[in-house]
């Protein structure tokens, strides 16, 4: 039985709805199929904090403005401080707009503010990417198109206040605790309230989808054993409201948790099983689990997901690296 949606936080999308006491949920939209990121307004006193602020998108935008004041929230001097899970697009994107408008700063763990700096780093070309893509199988015009999708211009907010894990922040009357939660990033966090018994996961724990776990250019080895080990960390806890970056909010947490693990164990047996009796690149691997017509998007999500779960197949002795001009992998 799997785990069921809560009913809060059932607004459409581009609305804003109240999912706990002084805590709304705001669902911005994003144009990929994901079709939204949820931030969460979280009101203390008179002050507001704002979580994973969205995609730079005018129709996020455009959300933000009508949705902040139907709640009472003056994007212009209610925001104490804006609160980054990670550096991915979809929720460090509107981070530097909305601190221009509020003059709030930007509170990220230490080493995702070191990422972002790089990976949105205006200057920084697409030529180490697509050698990246290419050396793992990709052909040259395919990891060309996929790494033009990367150009995103993503602006890095400059006020940013480095968090380390452990650290508590009040929020919402109560305090969270700021829990490293790596995988889907380097140093995604999650926060949790202990006595009001909730969890803001970003996009560590999702209910209908998984996160993405990767392995790219910029990445440390082994996301995938860091996110199930940080999954693992998380079982027990007493958490009854799971606030995650997409999809519902759901009650479940061990159970959810529980779902990943096997979702990722039947992930591993599949690509262990794609080798198809003999050597392959990590691209033609992708392919062979992920056989839909994918966008040039889509592909490099593809292959850095598969990447991850070679490289956990090796660390496990079910499969090795073969070592060349291009990577090859054999399963055991």
């Amino acid at each position: 039985m799997s785990v069921a949606p809560s009913p809060l936080g059932t607004q459409r999308i581009g609305e804003v709805s109240r999912v706990a006491n002084g805590i709304f949920q705001l669902k911005l939209p994003v144009p990929f199929p994901l079709k939204f990121v949820a931030s969460y307004l979280v009101q203390s006193g008179e002050g507001w904090t704002v979580i994973d602020p969205g995609f730079d998108y005018p129709p996020a935008r455009a959300a933000w403005e009508e949705s902040a004041a139907g709640v009472g929230l003056d994007l212009d001097r209610g925001v104490e401080r804006i609160i980054v899970t990670h550096l991915h697009p979809d929720h460090i994107g509107l981070a530097c707009w909305l601190q221009e408008r509020s003059g709030a700063p930007v509170w990220m763990l230490e080493g995702e503010i070191e990422n972002a700096l790089h990976v949105w780093d205006p200057s920084r070309g697409t030529g180490d990417f697509v050698n990246y893509m290419m050396r793992n199988g990709m052909d040259a015009e395919t990891a060309g198109a996929t790494a033009g999708t990367t150009r995103l211009g993503v602006r890095v907010p400059e006020r940013l206040i480095p968090l380390r894990p452990g650290d508590v922040i009040e929020l919402a009357e109560s305090e969270s605790r700021v829990v490293h939660t790596p995988g889907h990033s380097d140093f995604h966090f999650v926060l949790l309230d202990e006595h009001r018994r909730l969890l803001f996961a970003g996009d560590h724990l999702l209910l209908h989808i998984t996160p993405n776990i990767g392995l790219w250019t910029y990445t440390a080895p082994q996301p995938l054993e860091r996110y199930l080990g940080s999954l693992r960390g998380l079982r027990g806890l007493d958490v009854d409201l799971v606030f995650p970056g997409h999809g519902p909010l759901f009650h479940d947490l061990d159970g959810r948790i529980e779902e990943l693990l096997l979702h990722h164990e039947e992930r591993l047996s599949v690509i262990h099983s794609a080798f198809d009796g003999g050597p392959a690149t990590p691209f033609e691997i992708s392919r062979r689990v992920f056989p839909e017509d994918l966008s040039d998007h889509q592909l490099r999500f593809a292959l850095a997901e598969t990447l991850a779960h070679l490289e956990h197949l090796v660390e496990d002795g079910r499969a090795e690296r073969l070592y060349g001009d291009a990577a090859y992998y054999r399963a055991i």
